[in-house]
């Protein structure tokens, strides 16, 4: 005990410490909540989802509601909410046609009704009883010029105890056919491709069905009309093999690297897909939104054009 000290105010500053102390601890619990107790409001909303390319054969628009953060099947995500009652829009400021459902939450009209053009800005407006309307617009980049293939080796990353997963070093150029300099995006990558006919005014064209593609790299660049662009050497999947050295290489179907040339609807939408898939469910890491540009409703509206080199 300190000389001179008396007792009573040791026993004092003792007891003030002790209360300062549960005062403190008190209000801390007092600001923690149970999870159950958070409310997080719900607005019903159209959920719509529809890509424009003018090589396509249909014309579909996907339209759900959304769901609720919380509650019964809140965390199932292969559940959605169709909705079978709406009218869907698409107009290009001079014609408008209606898109019929088809199969429970899909619309769907043939390409030969209403034809896309590359350029052209479309509108899509959606709207279902007890729903607000929905509206949102996009425009159809313009199809690449030149694009050409500059190849390098083959690169083998071990697959599992029996096979190996083939890529192909290539670097693709091209050049920009819009008719103003302005921001480009573009999707780059590798997929199965097939064939199929297209039927347009100059006759039936050929063109290559992509499935199981990859993208590897997400690009854009400020370009002049007419200016090329040529991207790094990516690594492109094209088949699996047997060993590290085996040069037999299967696949599925005939590959092909592809580039799409995308409006920034469709670039800003994948990208934060993307960036949220790589999130996963870490619940510590910062929450991504994902892109919309669906007015008074959420999903998105997009264009794009694919150009295809044979791997």
């Amino acid at each position: 005990m300190p000389k001179g000290l008396p007792n009573s105010i040791i026993r004092m500053n003792r007891f003030s410490t002790f209360a300062l102390v549960s005062a403190l601890l008190w209000l801390l619990s007092s600001c923690v909540k149970d999870s159950s107790d958070v409310i997080i409001e719900h607005t019903p909303k159209l959920v719509v989802e529809c890509y424009l390319n003018p090589a396509d054969t249909e014309i579909t628009a996907i339209v759900n509601e959304n769901r609720p953060i919380d509650g019964e099947g809140s965390g199932d995500r292969g559940k959605v909410n169709p909705v079978v009652n709406a009218t869907v829009l698409l107009s290009d400021g001079s014609n408008e046609v209606a898109l019929s459902n088809t199969r429970n939450n899909t619309y769907k009209i043939a390409a030969t009704r209403f034809k896309l053009v590359a350029g052209r800005t479309y509108t899509l407006k959606v709207s279902a009883p007890g729903l607000p309307a929905t509206e949102a617009t996009c425009t159809i980049p313009r199809v690449l010029g030149n694009l050409s293939a500059q190849d390098g080796g083959l690169q083998y990353e071990r697959l599992d105890a029996s096979s190996y997963q083939v890529y192909r070093q290539r670097s693709l150029s091209w050049s920009n056919a819009e008719n103003k300099k302005s921001t480009q995006y573009y999707l780059v990558g590798s997929g199965e491709g097939s064939t199929y006919q297209l039927k347009a005014a100059a006759g039936d064209s050929t063109c290559i069905r992509l499935k199981n593609a990859q993208v590897v790299a997400f690009l854009d660049d400020a370009q002049a009309s007419g200016a090329s662009f040529s991207t790094q050497k990516l690594n492109f999947l094209v088949g699996k093999a047997s060993s590290a050295s085996d040069p037999k290489i299967t696949s599925a179907a005939p590959m092909y690297s592809f580039v799409y040339h995308v409006d920034k609807n469709y670039y800003e939408f994948y990208r934060s897909v993307k960036i949220q898939r790589e999130v996963g469910d870490n619940p510590f890491a910062e929450a991504m939104p994902v892109y919309s540009n669906v007015t008074n409703g959420l999903g998105i509206f997009a264009g794009y054009v694919t150009q295809v080199k044979p791997l």
